[in-house]
């Protein structure tokens, strides 16, 4: 189907339900009223799919070659856009795979019933995707409150070479299905004794292991909030305009990350380090043109210019003060 990761787990979130409501109440959900809208479905995919018996979570790489931002730095002018978003939006195309697969459950004549018996999301619902990707087997939320995967022995990819695909490069999506389908085995934590991604974080966004504020995450400023001048931080902001990538970018477990098979979410040119005069002033037109199809229009010409200026100002008060 072209899935690169898949396992079943059973519809109740746990545990993680619990962990998720105290985090909300205690207001690490910054402005996203959404996640704390219709708490009580997250606890069980039943309270939004009424016939789910089982959430077959499945994972999409989009890791690419292309070197990070603390491998290849943005120069002053440039700017950063974390690397989901770098090309086509991932919520066509993980939703389209997840729709035919949907199908082919309901052609095959061992499981039956119709396409409609079940449900699918891609992020965009009341579903707590990661907390059921531990659940099926297909990786661990790390410290960083991402799903990582760790790769398995003997995986091999269609053309029987070892598959080394691994890390935390995926994104996710679930189809709640009524068929009666066996539960994998949960992931167990990998992280052991690392912090690299608490210590890299320049905005102290992770209060403790496991938990992120949002508060203080460089992404939820820049895409997130209506209005990031009025809650970022420009001092911690470096040259992120759209998105922050570094506590991924220092896990040990996406050193061995292959990158996606899935040509539409490989990184358009324009997307990598595009100077930050080109992203300036643009109206609503000229962004949308810009930013064709993309996860970017997460946010709207108006959010992003006011990053952009963020960013460019420090620059001009470093020189200033430096009396250049």
């Amino acid at each position: 189907m072209g899935f690169d990761l898949v396992g079943i787990a059973p519809p109740g979130a746990g545990v993680a339900w619990e962990r998720y409501v105290a985090q909300m109440e205690a207001g690490y959900g910054a402005e996203m009223g959404w996640l704390t809208d219709n708490a009580p479905l997250r606890r069980d995919v039943r309270e939004v799919w009424p016939e789910a018996r089982a959430v077959v979570a499945l994972g999409v790489s989009y890791a690419s070659e292309v070197p990070g931002y603390l491998a290849k730095p943005p120069a002053e002018d440039e700017g950063w856009i974390a690397r989901y978003a770098q090309g086509r939006d991932y919520h066509r195309d993980v939703r389209k795979l997840l729709i035919t697969l949907a199908g082919r459950f309901a052609g095959d004549p061992e499981l039956g019933g119709p396409s409609t018996a079940h449900r699918v999301f891609v992020d965009t619902g009341p579903v707590l995707e990661k907390a059921f990707a531990q659940a099926a087997g297909i990786g661990w939320i790390g410290k960083n409150t991402l799903l990582i995967h760790r790769g398995r022995a003997g995986d091999t990819d269609a053309a029987g070479a070892a598959a080394g695909a691994r890390g935390s490069w995926y994104f996710l999506g679930v189809v709640l299905t009524p068929l009666e389908l066996a539960f994998d085995t949960p992931e167990t934590d990998h992280c052991g004794s690392c912090t690299r991604c608490l210590d890299v974080c320049p905005t102290a966004a992770f209060p403790r292991p496991y938990v992120l504020d949002a508060r203080r995450c460089i992404a939820t400023w820049t895409i997130e909030s209506p209005e990031p001048a009025r809650v970022a931080d420009a001092s911690a902001l470096g040259q992120h305009v759209f998105g922050c990538d570094l506590c991924q970018e220092v896990c040990p477990w996406n050193r061995r990350a292959e990158p996606t098979r899935h040509e539409a979410l490989r990184p358009r040119p324009e997307n990598v380090r595009p100077k930050l005069a080109s992203l300036s002033g643009l109206d609503e037109a000229a962004f949308r043109a810009r930013f064709p199809s993309s996860a970017v229009r997460r946010v709207d010409a108006r959010q992003m210019s006011e990053v952009v200026a963020m960013i460019q100002g420090r620059s001009t008060d470093a020189g200033g003060r430096d009396g250049v």
